[in-house]
C-alpha cells in the first residue's frame, strides 16, 4: 500500500471511533500510516491545519450538530454518543464550534460549523495552497557502520528548534565535536551538523541527537552522548525551498513518495530520519537569501 492510500486509512480509523468515544491509539495509526505517529502527526497539521485530537473534537460536534437538526434525539443522548459526559460541558463546546447553542439549531434550525471529513486524496494541495517544496535529488548510497556522536534530548517537533539545536550551538557541542575531528566519517559532503531523530514515542515525542557521524573507534568527548548506526542501504535525498518550515512540514510526503517509485522503501525495522545541513546547500544559500537544500537521509530496502 502507497503512503496516501495508507493516510487515507488512518482518516478511516479516526472516523469509526468518532462515535464510540474512544481515545485515540497512536500505536494503530503508526502501523496503518508505516510511519512513527510523530511523523504523521506533523503531516496531519500540515494538511489540515489542527491536530488528531482537535480533528477529532471538530468531527464529533459537525456529527452531533446534524443529529440534533435531524432527529427527535434528546440533546443530551447525543452528546453522550460522542464523548461528552455533561451537558454544560457539550454546550459549551458546541457553541464553541458552532457559534450556536444546540437549543437554537434543534428549535429555530439555525445554521451549523460543519467540519467536513480530511482527504490526502489531492496531497499536491494543501489548505489551497501548492507544497512549497521540492525534491531535487534522490540516489541510494551504501554506508559502513558508524556512530553519531553529539548531544541528546527527548523533544518534539514543536521544541526541536530551540531547545535543541540552540542549545548546542550556545553549549559548543560542535566545537567539543571537532576534538575528534580525524574520526568524523568522509564519506558525506562538508557540513555543519545533523539532526538524528530515532526512538518515537507516542503522538509527538522523540529521541533528537544533534552531532555528526564518526568512526566506531572514535573517542567520545566528555559529556556527550554516543549511539552505534548500522551499515546499510540509504536514501540520500535532497529537498529544496524558499525556508527550513516549508521543508519539515513535508519532507517525509515528498521523501517517501520518491523512495515508493524507485522501487525501495522504508526500512522500518531500523528506521530513523536525519537531516543534514550542508555548507554548500544550505549554509551559503541561506546567507545570500537564497533557495536552501536540506539533505536527508533514510535506511531503505530493495521492495522485492
Amino acid at each position: 500500500m502507497d503512503n496516501f492510500k495508507a493516510f487515507e486509512c488512518v482518516v478511516e480509523y479516526l472516523e469509526n471511533i468518532i462515535l464510540c468515544s474512544d481515545e485515540v491509539d497512536y500505536n494503530v495509526i503508526s502501523k496503518i500510516a508505516g510511519c512513527p505517529a510523530p511523523l504523521f502527526q506533523r503531516i496531519f497539521v500540515y494538511i489540515t491545519g489542527i491536530t488528531i485530537s482537535e480533528y477529532l473534537r471538530k468531527r464529533r460536534l459537525t456529527l452531533a450538530g446534524y443529529d440534533i437538526r435531524n432527529s427527535s434525539e434528546k440533546i443530551i443522548d447525543i452528546a453522550m454518543k460522542y464523548g461528552f459526559n455533561s451537558h454544560a460541558a457539550f454546550t459549551r463546546a458546541f457553541k464553541e464550534h458552532h457559534k450556536v447553542s444546540p437549543s437554537s439549531v434543534r428549535k429555530f434550525g439555525k445554521p451549523l460549523h460543519d467540519y467536513p471529513r480530511t482527504s490526502f486524496t489531492n496531497i499536491r494541495i494543501v489548505g489551497g495552497k501548492r507544497i512549497m517544496a521540492e525534491l531535487k535529488k534522490i540516489e541510494y548510497v551504501e554506508f559502513g557502520a558508524r556512530k553519531i556522536v553529539g548531544m541528546m534530548k527527548m523533544t518534539s517537533f514543536q521544541k526541536a528548534g530551540e531547545e535543541c539545536w540552540g542549545s548546542a550551538f550556545k553549549e559548543g557541542v560542535f566545537d567539543r565535536i571537532q576534538e575528534i575531528e580525524r574520526w568524523i566519517c568522509k564519506d558525506m559532503d562538508d557540513y555543519i551538523g545533523l539532526g538524528h531523530m530515532s526512538k518515537f514515542v507516542g503522538k509527538d515525542h522523540f529521541q533528537y541527537i544533534i552531532g555528526k557521524f564518526v568512526e566506531l573507534d572514535a573517542p567520545v568527548p566528555e559529556k556527550m552522548y554516543s549511539e552505534n548506526i548500522s551499515a546499510g542501504t540509504f536514501a540520500k535525498i535532497w529537498i529544496e525551498s524558499d525556508n527550513l518550515n516549508d521543508i519539515f512540514d513535508c519532507a517525509y510526503l515528498l521523501c517517501s513518495e520518491a523512495i515508493e517509485k524507485t522501487g525501495y522503501k522504508i526500512d522500518f525495522e531500523n528506521f530513523y530520519w536525519c537531516d543534514v545541513y550542508t555548507y554548500d546547500r544550505y549554509c551559503t544559500p541561506l546567507e545570500k537569501g537564497q533557495k536552501i537544500i536540506l539533505d536527508y537521509l533514510l535506511p531503505v530496502i530493495k521492495d522485492e
